[in-house]
């Protein structure tokens, strides 16, 4: 009994600790790898050249710098700095931890550097598009003499994408390759035809693409990319047809790009055929996939489809509550997505940011003030109130929802606003006609020089002195956009100019100042002209302008209707039902309008 004790007590060996670190590493299960060297070090073993490695992969994984770091002090203590394999492995676990600095910093101490430490530090900074200093280190490999193989060329390319700068340095690396033959090379190729499908070079994408001996998934979805990157649908349709004819089956990267292109077109008949598609190959509830899919039934106006998607789901993530919420916001049903949002918070699924900014766009289209204010004690409970986009949100809502005052606390509560918040301040005050409250924010914003104004924040501006009435508030705000902050005026700060000075009455004013306009943007201000007219029972100046803007826009249901108004305001009777006659003969139809109130929650 007593011998049995003492071998059940006798620590492992460390080729068993490998073994076991080994498979765990090799199965994902990272944890469990740093929990085993834990309790290997605890029994009084230590690693060598095998354990460290794969240790490092694990922290690696998990980006954990803290236990990196201490394994990299481990692994000196017990004299592995001369090790390349060993030392090579925590350069790539400092640079997978986002750490380049002390990644570089044991590049540099490496007494010998082999072609993996080399690769290694290159993908380093082209993972973080620092191309520059990857084609630094590159050219200082091939001074030592060292030749760059494909793992390099790809971890170069991998790093080229945003600029054309960058996009040059990946058309010389595919020049090399192809002179020392990376050509056959299967990564190499998928990593060039890639690099084109970023930058929309169709072209070059399918000359690589149809000169490829050898194709894998990859090739594939990298080409499928390229044509939606460029929004040709029909291609990615095609090529998905093509690749299941060459007897290659398809990933849940190839069936996204599919339902992006589905997406592109908004067919809901394309919408059901992939989804069968989805259903054939076992794909319809993958939890990458069925969002997507929610999606796609959205944007093709199939929301009752997209709800029976949503319902099939046994497993319902975060994702999948926010996407099939914002299905209904999206397609003009906020009530529908706060009584699905009820049913959230009452499961033991966790909103996110994303939810929350969804939930609350909905609150802001229904006027539902009482769910809205559930939601912002959320964010309390929740401490997500230091998140700028949530608490933009929030002002946004109330000031929708009708309560200025606490828009305002919230906006006055935030050190650090980005020029979206003020924005939408400066918005909310206009939308409830306090323009002069919404110029002095503005004044005050100038005043802090934190935050430049763009053309949206002056356009709340202007549209905050309309609704009030601030005619030469307005005008001057119009001149020191171009002259002090170098804004081009857009046709929204034209409208708000001619809306401001007809809502004022001068409309000679207004007419010189839309004949002094591009000439692009003329016929888009006589709507709100001829409304400011019937305001002001100035008929006979409404009459010419009504003329003019019926033969610019004759399918315009809503330019008969204030035509008509103007007529039977001069007692024009006879005209007033050519008019009428004039809709119903083309058909035309007016759509009622409604507003939307909160009672008793």
């Amino acid at each position: 009994m007593q011998s049995h004790l003492q071998y059940l007590t006798k620590p492992l060996p460390l080729q068993t600790w490998n073994r076991m670190i080994w498979a765990s590493t090799r199965n994902g299960s990272y944890l469990e790898t740093l929990h085993l060297y834990s309790s290997m070090l605890r029994s009084g073993v230590h690693g060598d050249g095998f354990t460290f490695p794969f240790v490092a992969k694990a922290c690696a994984k998990l980006r954990s710098v803290r236990d990196g770091r201490k394994l990299h002090g481990h692994a000196l203590l017990m004299g592995f700095q001369g090790n390349p394999f060993v030392q090579t492995s925590l350069m790539d676990m400092y640079s997978k931890c986002y750490n380049l600095s002390d990644a570089r910093q044991l590049f540099d101490e490496m007494p010998s550097r082999g072609l993996v430490a080399w690769n290694s530090m290159i993908s380093a900074y082209s993972q973080d598009f620092q191309i520059n200093k990857s084609f630094k280190l590159l050219n200082e490999l091939r001074a030592l003499g060292l030749r760059p193989t494909s793992s390099t060329c790809v971890s170069l390319v991998s790093g080229c994408a945003g600029s054309v700068a960058a996009l040059m340095h990946g058309l010389s690396v595919h020049c090399y390759g192809i002179k020392v033959g990376f050509h056959s090379d299967l990564r190499f190729s998928n990593s060039i035809l890639s690099m084109y499908a970023w930058f929309g070079h169709v072209d070059d994408a399918c000359s690589l693409f149809d000169s490829m001996e050898e194709k894998s998934i990859i090739t594939w979805t990298a080409m499928a990319g390229g044509f939606l990157r460029v929004g040709d649908s029909m291609n990615v349709f095609d090529l998905f047809n093509q690749m299941r004819g060459a007897n290659i089956n398809p990933d849940s990267a190839a069936f996204i790009n599919l339902i992006y292109a589905g997406i592109l077109t908004g067919k809901s008949s394309i919408a059901c055929a992939i989804h069968s598609v989805l259903i054939s190959s076992g794909f319809d509830q993958k939890v990458d996939i069925a969002p997507l899919l929610l999606t796609l039934y959205s944007k093709c106006g199939e929301l009752t489809s997209a709800r029976e998607v949503f319902d099939s789901m046994l497993d319902k993530d975060v994702i999948l509550w926010t996407s099939m919420i914002s299905g209904y916001v999206q397609g003009g049903l906020s009530s529908e997505a706060l009584v699905l949002s009820e049913e959230l918070l009452s499961s033991n699924v966790k909103p996110n940011k994303v939810t929350i900014l969804t939930v609350l766009s909905a609150c802001a289209d229904s006027g539902s003030l009482n769910f809205g204010e559930k939601i912002g004690e959320y964010v309390m409970e929740n401490e997500l109130q230091s998140d700028l986009r949530v608490q933009t949100a929030l002002i946004y809502m109330y000031c929708k929802c009708g309560n200025i005052e606490r828009a305002k606390d919230i906006f006055d509560g935030v050190s650090a606003k980005d020029i979206t918040m003020w924005s939408t301040m400066i918005k909310g005050y206009a939308c409830h006609g306090k323009g002069k409250e919404a110029l002095a924010l503005f004044e005050e914003m100038q005043r802090e020089e934190t935050v430049k104004p763009d053309a949206i924040l002056f356009t709340e501006v202007l549209l905050a002195c309309t609704h009030s009435g601030l005619v030469e508030e307005g005008l001057q705000c119009f001149i020191n956009m171009q002259k002090d902050y170098g804004v081009d005026p857009s046709i929204e700060h034209y409208l708000c100019i001619v809306d401001l000075l007809a809502r004022a009455g001068h409309f000679g004013s207004a007419l010189r100042f839309i004949n002094n306009m591009p000439i692009q943007a003329r016929n888009q201000m006589l709507s709100p002209l001829l409304s400011a007219c019937r305001t002001h029972h100035d008929n006979q100046f409404g009459e010419l302008v009504s003329e003019q803007l019926i033969r610019l826009k004759p399918q315009n249901t809503g330019n008969y209707v204030l035509m008509s108004n103007v007529y039977a305001s001069l007692g024009k009777w006879k005209e007033v039902i050519g008019l009428r006659n004039s809709i119903n003969r083309r058909g035309l139809i007016k759509e009622p309008g409604w507003s939307r109130i909160e009672l008793n929650s």
